[in-house]
């Protein structure tokens, strides 16, 4: 067993260069902690990203939002940043676990470990975020999200690469974020979106619609999108939302058997979104 503490991006990249199958990256670790005692694994190393300044931070340029993939889910829900430019982020952050997980949790932790009811990857795959990635030779390179997060606990970054941070375009855009669990609290999602819109007129113009937990991972919703493209925020037609959140459940899982829960749940995830995209816009044109 060893255990490394890199303080810069080239010990990280020694580190990595050094990583076999039995070596874990550490941040929060609430993840890592939960599937090392489900396979009994009690001889393991770790590199611990918990001292590297690069992945602990929240900045902007003019054109992004960059976040270290190693800032905490409190962190995120609180940075007046990602208030501003990614309001679904900051609430889908403070919907995670309990206040003990999310004064841990990482957000590059939550998208890396892959789960099909992660809260903050529907987030993040809706607004286009890009993640930067290091390698064991110390080379940075750019990925979409959406690309290398593939699976139920499988994406396609390698053995010896790591999440260095996310980079999210500023759009002038409203977002929101709900999920339905099995309590309102300290839950884990059974289904989850996000929505992101431009308003004009008080109309939604180019939606952006992510469902999670219902697949194999966050899926955008296109059918829910051609829907609510136009609609008017004040006076949405209920009853023509609802056919399409069901369409889009059928059209997703038409096998599973959960698929009647997960139509009436996601429609009223999709629901709570919808008005509090409708408080937003009247609190921002006042």
């Amino acid at each position: 067993m060893s255990f490394q503490m890199p303080q810069n991006l080239d010990e990280l990249a020694a580190a990595l260069r050094e990583k076999d199958k039995n070596t874990h990256l550490c941040a929060g670790g609430t993840d890592l902690v939960i599937h090392l005692r489900k396979d009994k694994n009690f001889h393991y190393s770790l590199i611990d990203l918990t001292h590297l300044p690069e992945l602990s931070k929240i900045t902007e340029t003019e054109d992004h939002v960059l976040i270290g993939a190693g800032v905490t889910m409190t962190e995120l829900e609180q940075s007046p940043v990602i208030r501003k430019w990614m309001p679904a982020l900051a609430k889908a952050a403070s919907m995670v676990g309990s206040t003990q997980i999310r004064n841990r949790a990482t957000l590059g932790g939550n998208v890396a470990n892959a789960s099909q009811s992660s809260d903050t990857t529907p987030v993040l795959l809706a607004y286009g975020a890009e993640a930067e990635i290091l390698d064991e030779s110390g080379a940075e390179t750019i990925r979409l999200v959406d690309d290398f997060v593939e699976g139920l606990e499988k994406t396609s970054l390698g053995e010896r690469e790591v999440i260095l941070k996310f980079l999210v375009r500023k759009q002038n855009v409203l977002s929101g974020f709900a999920k339905v669990g099995t309590r309102k609290a300290v839950t884990i999602s059974k289904i989850n979106g996000c929505i992101c819109a431009e308003i004009k007129e008080g109309c939604m113009v180019h939606p952006v619609v992510y469902l999670g937990a219902v697949g194999a991972k966050a899926s955008r919703a296109r059918l829910i999108e051609a829907c609510l493209e136009g609609l008017s925020l004040s006076g949405c037609d209920e009853e023509k939302v609802r056919d399409a959140v069901y369409a889009q459940i059928e059209e997703n899982i038409p096998d599973r058997p959960s698929k009647h829960y997960k139509k009436s749940a996601a429609f009223g995830v999709v629901d709570q979104i919808l008005d509090d995209l409708r408080r937003a816009e009247e609190e921002a044109g006042r």
